[in-house]
């Protein structure tokens, strides 16, 4: 048997072009960092896999906030919530595996960027007078409830009702967000900022002032002629807030 006859073919296409004739001699130039064609398949497919089962779990929780937010959790179903993201309701169970899940899952992706602005907030405030502190806060609440108005009407139906999911969102979210704006309103007390009133009475003026226009766009636009989504009518509406605030 010749030498040519008893060469070895490289198994991967880049190996294979590497291949060059020098003098009847074959030199063969391998390439570490390739990878089996099975390989690169393989791993293609996993993060195909893992991008699709992102935008399912994406698709879940924009529909589950949506029918939180309208029907509150009595009136949600995952079969419903299924149908309207357009997946078997088996995909909505394999992501969350119940519906109290799924919708500690849906609260959780719909405050984490207002919770971490807050939080941002809340750490510059060390530095900061309570006014300019307070006049952040406010804006960045009045803005979350336009993108996210879903959030009012859930905290409102879960507020009327004393359940388990309603003692989460206290522990995880509302208690410390609470605490942190109160606190904040009796340091503009002090400095002579913020008008003299029961703090906690004036956090809840703010939430409400903040939250319920959007919650109810229809009758906002029926009786003002005005669209409360727009962003001149969001400006306004944060202004309005300063002038029952601030001093």
């Amino acid at each position: 048997m010749t030498k040519a006859a008893t060469r070895k073919v490289p198994k991967t296409t880049s190996q294979r072009t590497a291949i060059r004739n020098r003098g009847g001699r074959v030199a063969v130039r391998l390439n570490d960092t390739d990878q089996p064609i099975e390989t690169r398949t393989e791993i293609g497919g996993k993060q195909a896999q893992r991008t699709r089962g992102t935008d399912v779990r994406e698709r879940i929780l924009k529909v589950a906030l949506e029918y939180f937010g309208t029907f509150g959790f009595e009136g949600t179903s995952t079969r419903a919530i299924a149908e309207k993201a357009e997946i078997t309701h088996t995909l909505v169970l394999y992501h969350f595996k119940s519906k109290d899940q799924l919708w500690i899952a849906t609260v959780e992706d719909a405050l984490k960027k207002y919770a971490h602005d807050v939080e941002t907030i809340r750490v510059a405030a060390a530095q900061q007078s309570a006014q300019e502190a307070l006049t952040k806060f406010i804006e960045q609440f009045v803005r979350m409830s336009a993108e996210h108005p879903q959030i009012h009407r859930l905290m409102t139906m879960e507020s009327n009702q004393n359940t388990s999911r309603l003692e989460w969102i206290i522990e995880h979210f509302v208690r410390d967000h609470f605490n942190f704006v109160r606190d904040l309103i009796r340091r503009g007390q002090a400095e002579g900022v913020v008008r003299q009133c029961d703090p906690a009475r004036l956090y809840y003026l703010i939430i409400g002032a903040g939250g319920t226009p959007f919650t109810l766009r229809t009758e906002y636009k029926a009786l003002t002629g005005r669209d409360v989504f727009s962003d001149a009518e969001i400006l306004r509406n944060i202004a309005f807030i300063y002038e029952i605030v601030f001093i």
